[in-house]
Order: C-alpha cells, then structure tokens, then sequence
C-alpha cells in the first residue's frame, strides 16, 4: 500500500484573517475555508486567543479531521486536553510540555509518565522552544532515553530559538537529522536566525524556505508509517510580523496555501525516489 500525506491547517494561524481586511471570518467561515481548501483536516491548539469550545467545534468539522495541540506541565492540563481531543474525535494529541528538568533520566521518567496518561489516544511531543525539547541536543538525548517516543518537528523553533548557523554544520545537520527520524508529524513554517515565522512568498527568504523544503523532504523520507500528517502553523502575532501601522506585512492564508503545494509536491517527489 502507498504511503499519503495529509496536510493539516492550524486553527490559530486562521485569526485574524482574512488579510487586512474590516471583518474576521468566524469559526465557522474559518473551518469552512480549511475543508474547501483541500486541507484533510484542522488542529486547534487550546492555547489561543480564540480556542473554541469542543461543543462549538465538533458539529463544524463534517468529515475533516483534526488535532489538538496544547501546552500543559502537569497530567491534570494533559488530561484536559485528551477529554477535548475525544469530544471532537481528534486522531492525535500533540503536547508542548513546560517542565525543566535537570538531567535527561529525569525528563525521561516524565515523558513515560505523559505517554502512560495518553494511553489509548496517539501523543506526539512537539520540539518548542521554552519546553522541554528546548534545546536541540538535550531532545536528541532524551529521544535515546524513551525510544517509544514520537515527535511533532516543528524545525523553526530550533532555527531561531538556537540561532543555528545559516549554512551547512555538521553537528547542527546531525542533530536535525536524528531528531527528523522521530517525526510522527511535520509542522510547516519558515524561520530565519532572528524571526520565528517569515513569509515563504517573500524572494528575500528563498535560502530559509530551501532549507526547510529540504529538511521535510528528510523528514518525509524517513516517516515508517502509512499517512504522515503535515500541519500548516503560521500564526497570528506574537508571531506574525507587522509593520509600523500594526498591520501584518503578509497574507498567511496565501502563505498557507502555498506550504501546502509544497508539502504535496515534495512528498510527492519523495515517494517517486521511494516506491
């Protein structure tokens, strides 16, 4: 059986939208612009603004699936976020946990601790910053330790969050490598040394979207399982830049669109190179 990608658009990178524009889509226009996109299905992440209700949610989605993304640092917070995740019929549950350990053993126990608690629902840990896969050596370390465990690569968070080198560095290539060999889903955005999210439309950031163009292309390679989940996360502000009038300088719903072309044309390509 061929293996497919579905693509995913962030239900936080839809505030604030559609671009400049006098009034908001709501929820609802929101979910209906991902399913007529093409998009397989949305991931709210409970730390938005504008985290809707489960109840507001699930009678919206009508065939799209989806996932929860959420930021917790103890079991009582996961938890919360596993009962949303069953209230809509979410297929995964992806956790930035905002513990800090002192030593890998330690970080280790707690990762046990969270897949025990998540038992019975798919959990990926994301890679972000001011979490516990923080800093990108510790993560490849802790991946040792708990072999069982999967990640949500977000790559941008190490980029600027590490200030990775702009080129080629073996230790940097290694390091990314490993933890890409773990993924269990790929989130799409763009990121340069000093800015978390640029326009990937934008000519002067052609070098940073090669660069993570190519690092999902790994990450697709090297995905053992039958449907790699690929989520389109270009956020509104903190995220977002804006210009001096406080408007943001981009479109991220075009931006949006185009992660997901990419998305569909380098697995595609991949999966020619790989039958």
């Amino acid at each position: 059986m061929s293996r497919t990608l579905s693509v995913f658009q962030s239900l936080w990178a839809m505030e604030d939208l559609p671009w400049r524009a006098p009034a908001r889509w709501t929820l609802a226009e929101r979910v209906e612009r991902i399913a007529s996109a093409g998009f397989a299905g949305l991931a709210v992440d409970l730390g938005a603004r504008q985290a809707p209700a489960a109840k507001d949610l699930a009678p919206l989605l009508d065939g799209l699936r989806a996932a929860v993304f959420c930021f917790f640092s103890d079991d009582a917070g996961l938890r919360t976020a596993l009962d949303y995740a069953d209230a809509i019929g979410a297929e995964l549950v992806v956790g930035c946990g905002q513990v800090f350990p002192p030593d890998v053993t330690t970080a280790a126990g707690l990762v046990r601790g969270w897949l025990k608690t998540a038992a019975g629902t798919p959990f990926q840990l994301e890679t972000h910053r001011y979490t516990l896969t923080n800093d990108l050596g510790f993560t490849v370390a802790l991946l040792d330790a708990v072999p069982e465990l999967e990640l949500a690569v977000d790559l941008s968070h190490y980029v600027v969050g590490n200030e990775l080198p702009d080129t080629a560095d073996e230790r940097t290539d290694d390091l990314i490598g490993r933890v890409l060999a773990r993924a269990g889903s790929l989130q799409g955005r763009v990121a340069t040394r000093g800015q978390v999210q640029v326009s990937p439309s934008f000519p002067q950031h052609a070098p940073a979207a090669d660069r993570f163009r190519s690092w999902w292309t790994t990450g697709m390679a090297a995905y053992p399982g039958d449907d790699l989940v690929f989520c389109c996360e270009l956020g509104t502000v903190p995220y977002a830049i804006t210009g001096p009038d406080g408007e943001q300088i981009s479109d991220r719903w075009a931006d949006a669109l185009l992660l997901k072309s990419w998305a569909e044309e380098l697995f595609a390509a991949t999966e020619r190179r790989h039958p």
